[in-house]
């Protein structure tokens, strides 16, 4: 648990931002240090590795529990649930309360997608397309992010009661008191990212949010 804490610490948008363009990124943009706030202040060939490293804090200590194979690190008590998403959701957690920068960090939305990749892939992909095909017609990554975050939740329930359509459940890690689970955990996540994207929704409703350029427009 607290090495998930300390690498979802980690703040990657603003170590990239420092060391390749000398940029504190938490001085432009939405001033968080996430993945969005690093394309949009540093461009998309930074900040898609800000992307990747955050995803990788709500993953890595997931995969290296079911590498090291020790089932005592990810599975308790007589029903044998599998915690591996809780390693994830304290991942999460650091990355939008990092010790290391006065614990102000992130929105938890690349972060979480780790943690999904991890532990159910199928609907990690499925999301992302979501998330994909929203921004492509809008540009606005926060109502992209919250669009992505109910369909996670919504794929969570589905995945409870019908878990034979998905890859990682038909394995006995993944029983149903831990598919129970998994979803209180992907509805706390979701909860942590309608918080902290407030700010957007109040932007949105007066029309305010921010849209990415398309490339025309850049051109132009």
């Amino acid at each position: 648990m607290l090495l998930s804490y300390f690498l979802g610490s980690i703040p990657s948008g603003l170590i990239i931002g420092k060391v390749f363009k000398n940029i504190d990124i938490r001085q432009f943009g939405s001033k968080n240090t996430g993945a969005t706030n690093a394309i949009r202040v540093l461009g998309f060939k930074y900040g898609i590795f800000a992307f990747v490293f955050d995803m990788l804090k709500g993953a890595l200590v997931i995969l290296l529990v079911f590498l090291i194979g020790d089932t005592s690190l990810y599975l308790i008590g007589e029903r044998q649930i599998n915690i591996s998403s809780i390693y994830g959701m304290v991942g999460v957690l650091g990355h939008v309360f990092p010790i290391y920068i006065n614990f102000k960090g992130g929105k938890a939305v690349a972060t979480s997608a780790g943690m999904i990749f991890a532990i159910e892939p199928l609907v990690a992909v499925i999301v992302l397309l979501i998330f994909l095909v929203m921004f492509l017609k809008t540009r606005i990554v926060s109502l992209s992010s919250t669009t992505a975050a109910i369909s996670a939740l919504l794929l969570f329930v589905l995945r409870v009661f019908v878990p034979n359509i998905f890859i990682y459940s038909l394995n006995s890690r993944f029983n149903v008191s831990t598919r129970i689970m998994d979803l209180v955990v992907v509805c706390i996540l979701a909860t942590i990212i309608f918080i902290r994207h407030k700010a957007n929704y109040k932007r949105l409703k007066l029309g305010t949010e921010y849209k990415f350029p398309t490339k025309q427009k850049k051109q132009s």
